[in-house]
């Protein structure tokens, strides 16, 4: 998209703002700027007055003109150029000037003919091509003084900016839009081009043209018509024409184009005979082609397709007398669609605006033609027009204030959002108590369809560089709640306990209730009970995992399994029908598979066999003298599970009754409840890098006294270094007859440093002493 400086200000003063400045502006507001070109004039070029124009006497090709140039005498220039004639003003080089291309002027002599001064083509002055002969100039780039010089021309010393448009921006594909966007930024009205009021005695167009639509059509149309004996080229228009590098033949047709170039309304002009029926009257039929695209009819058939092509035949030329101007708007999204599906129809420039998006206020660009066209002296103007409007229901986008500041990074007062989305033409709906806008998308900004398009908009306008910046944090919010740490926990127990080699087993939440009355676990209360069990076996609710992972363990036994480890991972319930998850283990048979190392014949399991692969699974366990609950276990071989100071469970021989029962070898079973095992992240704590030390007590106890009461005593005494504490032997003989001796090992160790034995021996000594005073025990 080419603009320049002047043609912009025919919509929006840009007084005081120089051209960086206006090209900093249209980067800033995503117009970003491609390329600057500064047309200048060089000095010593005037406006001339040709006088008079007489052949050169030795060349057919020249002509000697005398020019009026405001000095005393006017110069007389040998000139080659057709188009030259008396009476026209024409920019003169005078002697001494320095053209663009490094000509410089100087008196010649040309067939004999003195010539001083060069009547100059736009070319030669460092301007596009408007013609193949001189520059003949007129009043529309102002008023003309003979000896003026043309550097003090506005009109003809401009700056042409290209815009970079991306696809989405329609709506500046004129120079109102443009102009549109920098009024906003400037906070400088639009400017508007009002043709005259039409004369009370001027024909209208009902005389000569009726418009036939049918119901199917989706465009919108307007439609005027003037007749013409003459136009004459317009030197700023044909120079502005060339500058945006556009080329028709036709004068009627770049008046056209110069206005649709300008507002952005696509227009077309048609010669007046391709209506007009025997009975001389002229109707211009709408309908839809075979191909679902709305098309203008003749009497001949199809005259052009809207938005995409016209037929030549019924285009104006310099010798139509009457022409019918129409201006129409279809839904860009409804053209691209269109002109994908038919690739193989002919388009022309045409297309490439109805598909970005033309303006579809007709009336403005109509407005503006008929204001050039009221300047021709051979042109007559019809008055009124015919139209077809298709109404549409503007979008509507909701646009919260929290969640525009969010998307910015920055609050913007909402004044001031209003205000920039009012000047870009959208109509808003403020909700002061919810800090809600709702806004209406006008149609020629087709692109906005959500909240994050009115934010770059918002954006565009305020200015990038405005908005303060802020470092990106590159940390993401947690997203995990309670229940997903809770499946990740339980998750790993699985996998935990199937790499140290146990086996998943699963099976339903019900249980028989006789089954667990004969083994005396307390179930459900009976008011409590299941309504509708789906069998007589399946009754209840159960109430511990035992039961399933011993039936389990039999079945496999039964299929000849000599070694059965399994677990599971499930929910149980307590009388009340209270709810609680819970891992069950059960080892039954071997202790390892059969194998060279143990000859074939592996040890049966072990409690401490056991103990040690639940502890590889959910890690440091102590086990403490408990009782059993039920019947399922065995009173002799029965701990309760301790964790970081918390009974989990227990894990006990299974009673050899119910190993009986279900035909089972030794078999282990513990079950624990998950929750309590359970903990929040660990916290690394330091630890110390000096060496332990370690003494071996043998201690003369009775057999009666557990070493539970032994590890609570030295625990309780606070002994000083003293990190560790475990039994490692226990020794009974009829020697010692009610006493036993156990010998324990004690850990001591020191943060900072090394331990001196000095001070060993006193942590000793503390832990002796302890024990013969709290329990009455001594060494051995």
């Amino acid at each position: 998209m080419i603009v320049t400086r002047e043609w912009l200000r025919e919509w929006i003063d840009l007084e005081g703002i120089t051209t960086q400045a206006l090209c900093e502006t249209l980067n800033a507001i995503g117009l970003e700027v491609d390329g600057l070109t500064q047309q200048r004039i060089p000095e010593g070029v005037v406006v001339g007055y040709v006088v008079n124009k007489t052949p050169h006497p030795d060349a057919q090709k020249l002509n000697v003109c005398q020019v009026d140039v405001g000095q005393s005498v006017p110069l007389q220039i040998v000139c080659g150029a057709a188009n030259v004639a008396q009476g026209q003003y024409v920019p003169v080089a005078l002697e001494g000037a320095v053209l663009p291309d490094g000509l410089e002027i100087a008196p010649t002599l040309l067939r004999g003919i003195t010539s001083t001064g060069m009547i100059c083509s736009s070319t030669e002055l460092g301007l596009p091509k408007i013609n193949d002969g001189i520059m003949v100039l007129d009043e529309s780039i102002g008023t003309l003084t003979i000896g003026q010089p043309l550097c003090e021309i506005q009109a003809l010393n401009d700056d042409v900016i290209e815009i970079g448009l991306t696809p989405n921006r329609g709506d500046c594909l004129s120079i109102r839009g443009v102009a549109r966007d920098l009024s906003v930024i400037f906070k400088r009205p639009l400017l508007q081009h009002e043709a005259t009021e039409e004369e009370e005695n001027q024909l209208g167009i009902g005389r000569i043209l009726s418009l036939h639509v049918e119901d199917k059509v989706e465009s919108s149309f307007v439609y005027k018509a003037f007749e013409k004996q003459s136009m004459r080229p317009n030197v700023l228009r044909e120079l502005r024409l060339a500058q945006v590098e556009i080329k028709l033949a036709s004068e009627v047709e770049r008046a056209i184009e110069y206005a649709t170039y300008a507002t952005g309304v696509l227009m077309r002009a048609y010669d007046y005979a391709c209506f007009v029926d025997a009975k001389d009257k002229a109707t211009v039929s709408l309908k839809k082609d075979t191909n679902g695209i709305d098309a203008v009819f003749g009497i001949n058939g199809r005259v052009a397709y809207v938005g995409f092509s016209q037929e030549a035949t019924c285009r104006t030329t310099d010798e139509s007398k009457i022409v019918i101007v129409e201006a129409n708007f279809s839904s860009p999204e409804r053209m691209a669609t269109l002109g994908a599906e038919n690739k193989t129809l002919s388009s022309d420039k045409h297309l490439y605006r109805s598909a970005r998006g033309s303006e579809p206020e007709l009336e403005i660009g109509m407005e503006y033609l008929w204001a050039l066209l009221q300047k021709e002296k051979g042109v007559s103007l019809y008055a009124g027009a015919q139209k077809f409007t298709r109404e549409s229901k503007p979008s509507v986008v909701i646009l919260s204030l929290d969640e525009l500041s969010g998307m910015i990074g920055q609050e913007i007062p909402k004044n001031h959002v209003v205000d920039i989305l009012k000047r870009l033409g959208f109509e808003v709906h403020v909700k002061v108590e919810q800090e809600i806008i709702h806004v209406s998308v006008p149609a020629f900004r087709h692109d906005v369809l959500n909240a994050q398009d009115l934010c770059e908009e918002i954006v565009r306008m305020v200015g990038i560089d405005n908005i303060t910046a802020k470092p990106l944090v590159f940390a993401e919010k947690s997203r995990t709640n309670q229940a997903y740490v809770q499946y990740k926990f339980r998750t790993s127990l699985r996998q935990r306990a199937a790499a140290v080699g146990f086996f998943e087993s699963v099976h339903y939440l019900f249980d028989e209730r006789k089954k667990q009355e004969h083994y005396g676990i307390k179930g459900v209360y009976k008011k409590r009970e299941l309504s509708n069990p789906i069998t007589s076996e399946l009754n209840t609710m159960r109430s511990t995992l035992a039961l399933h992972l011993l039936e389990s363990a039999s079945k496999n036994i039964k299929n000849g399994k000599k070694r059965v480890p399994l677990f599971e991972l499930g929910r149980v319930f307590d009388r009340s029908r209270n709810e609680t998850t819970k891992i069950g283990f059960i080892f039954s048979g071997e202790s390892e598979e059969a194998a060279l190392p143990n000859h074939g014949k592996p040890n049966p399991i072990s409690l401490m066999g056991f103990a040690s692969k639940l502890s590889q699974v959910v890690g440091q366990i102590r086990l403490e003298e408990g009782a059993p609950t039920n019947k399922l276990t065995s009173p002799y071989e029965y701990a309760n599970v301790i964790v970081d100071g918390i009974c989990v469970g227990f894990l006990a021989r299974v009673h050899a009754q119910v190993e009986k029962d279900f035909d089972l070898p030794r078999t282990y079973i513990a079950e624990l409840d998950v929750e309590a095992l359970h903990k929040e992240r660990v916290i690394a704590s330091e630890y110390s890098k000096f060496p332990s030390s370690s003494r071996d007590l043998s201690l003369l106890m009775p057999k009666s006294m557990s070493y539970a009461r032994i590890r609570a005593c030295i625990e309780e005494a606070g002994i000083a270094n003293l990190s560790q504490c475990y039994p490692i032997d226990r020794f009974e003989s009829a020697d010692l007859g009610e006493q036993m001796s156990l010998t324990i090992k004690l850990i001591f160790q020191h943060k900072d440093r090394t331990l001196e034995e000095k001070e060993i021996s006193q942590a000793v000594e503390a832990v002796l002493k302890t024990l013969h005073v709290t329990l009455g025990i001594g060494m051995r």
